[in-house]
């Protein structure tokens, strides 16, 4: 995947291009990059990671049967704004990857793309910030192809698009598919659009109203998946006119 151009269909997101054989990870590149002024849309993507990671420093394993890339943001605007971009990118995600039928992927809260019930996609957004002032963001993708080389705990709850499609999959047309995918739902953000794009959220949704337990780091809440708040939060619906705004957590289902 050393160039992209030949197929690329995106107006900005991709035209500066990046690829190394192996990363330490694909969001420290993209934030280096950025710190020496590399511009809107600029993606970096790389053959494997060794030290990639997850929401709250969790390890993301990262072997070569994958696609594993980043990509970088300078939205004008505030950070709070900048906080549904999480998302944004999953709904730009799913139109990416209706381009190989079949599939069925979801949005699990905050940051995930399941299929068949099993993660196939994660998502861990950064960003830098200074008092109110953003500076950019970066946003690192991993998609699972095989789940092969995963360890044998992680294969328990993932799944690969090889293994859901029986068929093997390009890598360098897969990720041309997602950043138009990507682009066309940043483009709608930007344009004032957002209430539209949490539509498409909820019905792509794996948990919209589905009873729920969200741990996050004030405990446990429980209720009803009842949408998206303004800012991209979960909100849920606890019974009684009561309702709560997660800004963070794990969700699990409840039975």
């Amino acid at each position: 995947m050393e160039r992209i151009d030949d197929l690329l269909k995106t107006k900005w997101l991709g035209r500066n291009y990046r690829f190394e054989e192996e990363a330490i990870s694909t969001n420290t590149l993209c934030y280096e990059m950025a710190e020496s002024g590399a511009p809107m849309g600029t993606v970096v993507a790389a053959q494997s990671q060794s030290a990639a990671r997850g929401r709250r420093n969790r390890v993301w394993f990262s072997p070569e049967d994958g696609l594993w890339f980043s990509l970088l943001l300078r939205p004008a605007f505030t950070p709070e704004k900048a906080a549904a971009l999480t998302v944004v990118t999953a709904v730009g995600i799913c139109r990416g990857l209706l381009y190989y039928p079949g599939l069925g992927a979801e949005i699990k809260w905050p940051n995930d793309i399941y299929a068949e019930g099993k993660k196939l996609c994660g998502i861990l957004s950064e960003m830098k910030t200074d008092q109110n002032k953003l500076h950019y963001v970066v946003i690192g993708i991993g998609v699972n192809l095989s789940t092969a080389k995963l360890p044998p705990d992680v294969q328990k709850t993932a799944t690969g698009m090889e293994e859901l499609l029986g068929a093997s999959i390009d890598r360098k047309e897969l990720l041309c598919r997602l950043l138009l995918g990507l682009e066309s739902a940043y483009d709608q953000y930007f344009d004032g659009q957002a209430q539209e794009l949490f539509a498409e959220w909820e019905e792509r949704s794996l948990l919209m109203d589905r009873n729920v337990m969200v741990k996050t780091v004030g405990g446990e809440v429980a209720g009803r998946v009842a949408g998206l708040s303004e800012e991209g939060f979960l909100l849920l619906d606890m019974g009684n006119g009561k309702g709560a705004k997660i800004i963070s957590g794990d969700v699990y289902e409840k039975d």
